[in-house]
């Protein structure tokens, strides 16, 4: 039996181990956080990202813990509330017309993830293991973690995000480009939330070098808020630091009352914020019996709603890569030439569409080359391998 090392439970890492399972595949996961489980909030799971989990057996999870869009989604003006045009236009769709979609926490996902992958491997999920380097010899890999552990497997999948330590061993430390964007998120309950949800229930708000977005999640009791906001101010080093309300008030002065009126309702506690990191694609994600997957092998920023899917994308199409070839070599090849095309694609959008939320309305950055639907027409449990 082939046995596959990941290094990474985030959802990305947890997805692949699923898919890879569901192929006969022996799969250990090696965690570095000494908790399971996914911080965050809200994430939204757009039709390739469902279709790929439906076909891994999870639609009734997700339809049961999720949330089904409302309406159409559009970007509005940050003061009037108009709908834009320009380089915003193809924000204006509805999620029926593309395939199913499910708001949820991370949260719960990622306990979907977790449960359906122990249902078929009880003892896959290992925390507080650090990666430190592999080697590679006679059609092995031995994979050395900080605690002194060593496991041993047929292929090393690398899924431990933008500083991945797997591509550094791989192609060389490169620490990833700060975008100049900073990120907040939070959560407000729908009680307090309902006053400033008068548009469309999701959407970003855009003005000059900032949005806000929101949508609600678990069952509309909570309303998930992600605000990016440009800056040459950030000297942060960790992933996640907290800003307080009345920060994040200040950073909306003078918006849309419904923007106001969330930032108002940040929780007490304060906000988690982090900076925003890019990467240009890779020429290769593999090397042997090492490959990427998800934010290692393409660091996907937020303004396309990306992030998750194309990992979950990648998964599948690396369970299905399993499927049809035994040879490791041959089955990473398979999957790299499956994914680079679309996952280098969608990360010059995703950056793309970035650069038109940072300019915001009258900004002069062009459209997206492709629209939404032609990013959603895409199913990463049929497409041909």
């Amino acid at each position: 039996m082939t046995k596959i090392i990941i290094v990474g439970g985030g959802i990305g890492g947890l997805t692949a181990a699923l898919a890879l399972l569901r192929q006969g595949c022996e799969v250990e996961v090696h965690e570095a956080a000494r908790i399971a489980g996914e911080v965050g909030a809200g994430i939204s799971i757009g039709p390739t990202a469902s279709g790929g989990l439906y076909s891994l057996g999870l639609q009734t999870a997700l339809e049961t813990a999720g949330d089904r869009p409302q309406g159409a989604s559009a970007a509005l003006h940050y003061q009037t509330g108009e709908v834009l045009g320009g380089a915003f236009k193809d924000r204006q769709w509805k999620a029926e017309d593309f395939g199913p979609t499910h708001m949820i926490h991370r949260a719960d996902l990622f306990t979907i993830l977790s449960r359906a992958v122990l249902d078929l491997a009880p003892d896959a999920l290992h925390l507080n293991r650090r990666f430190e380097a592999f080697e590679q010899q006679d059609g092995k890999v031995t994979v050395r973690f900080a605690d002194g552990h060593v496991a041993h497997g047929s292929a090393l999948i690398g899924c431990d995000g933008v500083r991945s330590a797997v591509r550094a061993q791989m192609f060389g430390a490169e620490s990833p480009r700060f975008t100049g964007q900073v990120a907040y998120r939070f959560l407000v309950p729908m009680e307090q939330a309902r006053p400033y949800m008068t548009a469309s229930p999701s959407g970003p708000y855009v003005g000059p070098g900032r949005l806000m977005t929101r949508y609600p999640i678990r069952h509309e009791t909570l309303v998930n808020c992600a605000a990016f906001v440009t800056t040459d101010a950030w000297t942060g080093e960790s992933w996640s630091e907290r800003c307080s309300v009345e920060e994040l008030q200040a950073l909306f002065d003078g918006w849309h009352p419904d923007v106001q009126g969330l930032a108002r309702n940040a929780p007490a506690e304060g906000t988690a914020k982090w900076a925003l990191y890019d990467r240009d694609p890779l020429d290769s994600w593999v090397q042997g019996r090492v490959a990427l997957l998800g934010d290692a092998a393409h660091p996907m920023l937020p303004f396309l709603g990306l992030g998750a899917a194309m990992a979950i994308e990648d998964a599948v199409v690396l369970g299905r890569a399993f499927g049809q070839s035994t040879e490791v070599p041959e089955a990473l090849a398979i999957y790299e030439h499956a994914r680079a095309d679309r996952a280098g694609l969608m990360l010059l959008e995703s950056r793309r569409q970035g650069q038109a939320f940072s300019e915001g309305p009258g900004g002069a950055v062009p459209r997206t080359q492709t629209t939404h639907g032609e990013r959603m027409r895409y199913d990463p449990a049929t497409v041909p391998l």
